[in-house]
């Protein structure tokens, strides 16, 4: 079990990945890849050597475009059909791979208990990644890694390498989220 250290080292990371599930046409989204490499690098000192090595190739490289990322993001995981990647926790467990299930609930509930609820009008999911991740990294300004931690386990953590898996068996056409597919990758071993 990771330290409570280790979960809020990994504040920024979580923060940087919200932002590029959540609104990757953000001016400057892009940038958030090598700095979100370097937090995951630091925080994972067990992290295997060739996971290693991909992050310090990340964290060196000049960031792509935030267009290419905005473009990647939307050819991998807007509109509808098989190779549409769901970003809901819901489309991974429930039977028929549906939207808005139980599980959204359940997340819901547990930012309702942490005091935080979505801005009215919003449309995105609650068991939605991004807002996953975005939990965590509230969870780790807070300072409660026991929170963040037992969310974790319970729903990013079977979540973050099904998506990551997901997005590398898009090959090159998921261009900058291959990267992103790897701090996926790091966080999660990080966090077991």
């Amino acid at each position: 079990m990771p330290t409570e250290n280790t979960f809020s080292a990994l504040q920024p990371a979580f923060d940087a990945l919200a932002l590029l599930f959540l609104q990757p046409e953000t001016l400057g989204a892009a940038a958030q890849l090598p700095q979100a490499a370097e937090v995951i690098l630091e925080a994972g000192a067990s992290l295997p050597q060739t996971l290693r090595s991909r992050l310090d190739e990340i964290a060196a490289r000049t960031p792509v475009s935030d267009l290419a990322l905005a473009q990647a993001y939307a050819k991998l995981f807007l509109g509808v059909g098989e190779k549409t990647i769901p970003l809901c926790e819901s489309a991974w467990t429930s039977a028929q791979h549906l939207l808005c299930q139980g599980v959204e609930l359940e997340c819901r509930r547990v930012y309702e208990d942490a005091g935080l609820e979505l801005a009215g009008g919003s449309v995105v999911p609650e068991d939605h990644l991004g807002l996953m991740l975005g939990f965590l990294a509230v969870s780790a300004l807070r300072g409660d890694a026991r929170t963040g931690l037992s969310f974790y386990q319970t729903h990013a953590a079977p979540l973050l390498p099904a998506i990551a898996d997901a997005i590398r068996q898009r090959g090159e056409a998921a261009g900058p989220y291959l990267d992103v597919a790897d701090l996926l990758e790091g966080i999660h071993q990080t966090l077991a």
